[in-house]
């Protein structure tokens, strides 16, 4: 049986008890005299809150954990690019040149396209033709002396790093937090606003703007952590700068 349809056969089983229970323990002569009844709502409001602070706190801190790993891998595969670019060095001169000038394509590639196309939930495929290209030419190269045997053992054990990062990369693109938590954290909030009026807040001014201000509050905690679940997307994206500074270590290995 599907964990989904579990979680909700017990939060209906749990609602029904509750139903049951109110109904039976609720109609008693001092429940009738409202004895309890500002405790049990102390009570219901404070489980009310909890459950939405600690599903809001669930959902941020999965969602930047996932975007701080996102962030560190970004230079995880720009520091294999480097590695790549530097074992390339002691290559025979044409297949130096050739390596690093589809290194370079690469990065670039990877810079100035695919992160576009990683907001939009998906990689580049020009990007891993690219990277396929790299792999190719490091194949190919000449290795006669034993330095250039060295080399190519060094280019191709980084560019296999540059593969793995990247293909981490590409999975996190659609990861995400489950849809179920979602689901949880709406109803909670939806429970939190209306749980005043359900209980018959009256239609003061006062009272409703402080109503206003607890539902601009609930949506606030809702939109951003739909903002941080994408660890592509602004405002808070991985952004290319590893791979700028990919680009700034070739120039000064060229150099």
């Amino acid at each position: 049986m599907s964990m989904y349809l579990v979680s909700v056969l017990c939060t209906l089983g749990d609602v029904a008890v509750a139903l049951v229970l109110g109904r039976l323990l609720g109609s008693g002569k001092r429940a009738a005299t409202s004895e309890f009844n500002g405790q049990a709502l102390s009570l219901i409001s404070s489980v009310l809150l909890s459950s939405f602070i600690l599903l809001t706190g669930f959902q941020v801190a999965g969602s930047w954990s996932a975007l701080s790993t996102a962030r560190s891998r970004t230079y995880d595969e720009a520091r294999a690019l480097t590695d790549t670019y530097w074992a390339a060095g002691g290559l025979a001169d044409a297949d130096r040149t050739k390596v690093r000038g589809l290194l370079r394509q690469y990065t670039e590639e990877v810079r100035n396209v695919e992160f576009a196309a990683l907001a939009q939930g998906h990689t580049s495929p020009e990007a891993w033709s690219a990277l396929d290209n790299v792999r190719a030419a490091v194949g190919v190269a000449s290795a006669v002396r034993p330095d250039q045997q060295t080399a190519k053992a060094a280019a191709q054990s980084a560019l296999g790093t540059v593969y793995q990062t990247r293909a981490d990369r590409a999975a996190q693109v659609r990861a995400g937090m489950p849809l179920i938590t979602w689901l949880a954290l709406l109803v909670a909030g939806i429970f939190l606003i209306a749980f005043p009026v359900v209980l018959g807040l009256t239609a003061t001014p006062r009272h409703l703007v402080a109503l206003c201000f607890t539902g601009a509050a609930v949506a606030f905690a809702i939109c951003l952590t739909a903002q941080l679940n994408h660890a592509f997307q602004k405002p808070f994206a991985a952004r290319p700068t590893a791979f700028s500074f990919a680009e700034a270590r070739f120039r000064q290995m060229d150099g």
